[in-house]
């Protein structure tokens, strides 16, 4: 990507499902974890329906300025913050899992990340019209991100202190962000 290639027009971005891997060849965010995953995974996990793949593209072009991925996951009740909660999902919690985001590095910090987010909240929103399952889950990268999911309602689950916590944003809230 060149320096032109650089200015993002929120308005011209479209996410759809990864339309090939040659979409995320050339995709670096800068963080090395994630740049190897989408570089040798993605495509991979992708195709064997391990894990789906959307990326964010200018209108007219496959060429991925970000993406995130999106499974299903169990985690243990134990997680939930409250008693309830644990009773009703003790044979485990089901979440959609938001397994990575990211954003190429001459995009960031320009908007695409929580537009990424809000299409990924999007999509597990109409999948709880038709599949019940607890929340979004993830597992935070840093203090930084683990910050700013935090904003959007995200919550560390009980005995998370690791350096990658499991965070999750239960359904009731999707719900009240975009109608029950």
């Amino acid at each position: 990507m060149t320096a032109a290639d650089s200015s993002l027009d929120l308005d011209r971005i479209k996410i759809s499902p990864l339309p090939s891997k040659h979409s995320i060849n050339k995709f670096r965010c800068g963080e090395s974890d994630i740049d190897y995953w989408v570089g040798n995974k993605a495509a991979k996990w992708h195709t064997q329906n391990r894990s789906k793949v959307f990326i964010a593209h200018d209108e007219g072009s496959q060429t991925a300025r970000g993406f995130y991925s999106l499974s299903f996951s169990t985690e243990e009740g134990s997680k939930l913050a409250s008693h309830q909660d644990r009773s009703i999902w003790s044979s485990g919690v089901p979440l959609i899992y938001l397994g990575y985001l990211a954003v190429q590095r001459s995009c960031q910090r320009e908007g695409l990340g929580t537009l990424l987010l809000m299409n990924c909240l999007q999509r597990a929103h109409e999948v709880s019209r038709h599949v019940a399952f607890y929340g979004v889950g993830l597992r935070s990268l840093n203090e930084k991100t683990t910050q700013l999911y935090q904003k959007y309602g995200f919550g560390i689950a009980n005995g998370e202190d690791s350096k990658h916590p499991l965070m999750i944003l239960p359904i009731w809230t999707l719900n009240d962000l975009f109608g029950g």
